[in-house]
């Protein structure tokens, strides 16, 4: 009788903690990706944006793409309005036809789940800067080679809060990330 009580007090203590504590990463369904402008597919995840606010947020370039696969770990594409994307490869040729977003939200940092990141966006914007890191599990994708989790870090917007689902609390997922 006493170690079903302390078991019990155990879990409540457990769940009440677990329910004040910031979440790590936002993991979401691929159709609530492709609602962020991130496509996951049986070739690997595929995103295409357009920033409108290129000029305000001293972006070089308005469009950037990226995707990961079965042999690329990860690959970023920065481009103007005047030039086009020449596809050297078949993944190149997705994202070309992928569909363009024009999103004023868009990943800030590209990398995995132990904070090393391949992509590095951050150095504009200030490092105390909070972030929406959505974890992305590659086995979604369906590549036999992929298990690992690639982590988007967006930066958060009113229009990020409204594409995202209703019940979701963007609070409870905006931090501070720290980059190896």
């Amino acid at each position: 009788m006493k170690m079903k009580t302390l078991i019990v007090i155990i879990i409540s203590l457990l769940l009440s903690c677990s329910n004040n504590k910031k979440k790590e990463f936002l993991f979401l369904n691929s159709q609530q990706l492709k609602l962020l402008g991130i496509d996951v597919n049986d070739n690997g995840i595929f995103y295409k944006n357009s920033n409108p606010n290129s000029k305000k947020d001293k972006k070089r370039y308005c469009y950037f793409a990226f995707y990961c696969t079965k042999n690329i770990y990860l690959n970023t594409i920065f481009y103007s309005e005047k030039e086009t994307i020449e596809p050297k490869n078949k993944y190149d040729s997705l994202i070309i036809n992928l569909n363009l977003t024009k999103n004023d939200f868009y990943p800030l940092l590209i990398g995995n789940t132990r904070g090393q990141q391949s992509y590095d966006g951050y150095s504009v914007f200030s490092q105390e800067m909070k972030l929406l890191p959505i974890a992305i599990c590659m086995k979604e994708s369906k590549l036999a080679k992929r298990e690992d989790t690639i982590v988007v870090w967006l930066k958060p917007t009113d229009a990020l809060r409204k594409a995202l689902p209703d019940s979701l609390k963007l609070d409870d997922y905006l931090k501070v990330p720290i980059v190896q």
